[in-house]
């Protein structure tokens, strides 16, 4: 039996950004200075994690995505948070990845309105740089939704083939320990609910 890898984390423990000074990180993207909000994002901070390097591979990053942590898309602000949120994330993968990376995204205990609509995540794609969109590995889905697994499928048209057959799906945690036995994944309390349950309903 594999040994679990993964701990639990909730978004009270998420760190100080270093570059964050009177509530504003400041930083440099594709030669352009961007201020993000850190005080409006404070919240949603937690959205990204680093979760080391593939054992194999010492240079190819491991980073990991929470979807349960986007904004409520109810929010009266909330393409301001989402642009913010996008830019804060940019910032951390252009820390973390020198090389290749891989990421993995948690999509269960994620209900639909804090899904990002495809028009938004689209326009968030095309504004990522060269090295992060030809350095990314693969694309894990843990948890994917019928609904996700079908629109992914129907975007198929918007991206390129290469990216597309980078996207693979977990549908379990214990799928995901198997693929990443080495890797210690931060795993919110929320996440681990929705596995048990979903692991629970497929044991009938």
């Amino acid at each position: 039996m594999i040994e679990s890898i993964l701990r639990s984390v909730s978004k009270d423990n998420a760190d100080t950004d270093g570059d964050e000074v009177n509530d504003v990180i400041s930083c440099t993207i594709d030669n352009n200075q961007i201020n993000i909000d850190a005080k409006t994002i404070s919240p949603f901070k937690c959205i990204i994690g680093s979760a080391g390097q593939l054992e194999e591979d010492s240079q190819t990053a491991v980073i990991a995505i929470y979807g349960c942590w986007l904004p409520d898309r109810r929010l009266r602000e909330y393409r301001y948070i989402m642009d913010q949120l996008f830019y804060y994330i940019y910032h951390k993968l252009e820390k973390l990845v020198t090389k290749d990376y891989i990421l993995i995204y948690f999509h269960g205990a994620t209900p639909k309105h804090r899904t990002p609509d495809f028009k938004i995540l689209r326009q968030y794609y095309q504004m990522i740089n060269f090295r992060l969109r030809k350095n990314l590995r693969a694309i894990y889905v843990v948890h994917p939704t019928r609904w996700l697994r079908t629109l992914i499928a129907l975007s198929r048209p918007f991206f390129s083939n290469k990216f597309y057959h980078k996207v693979h799906y977990l549908f379990t945690i214990a799928e995901l320990e198997r693929e990443f036995p080495h890797n210690h994944i931060s795993l919110p309390v929320i996440i681990e609910q929705h596995d048990t349950l979903v692991s629970y309903i497929d044991s009938f």
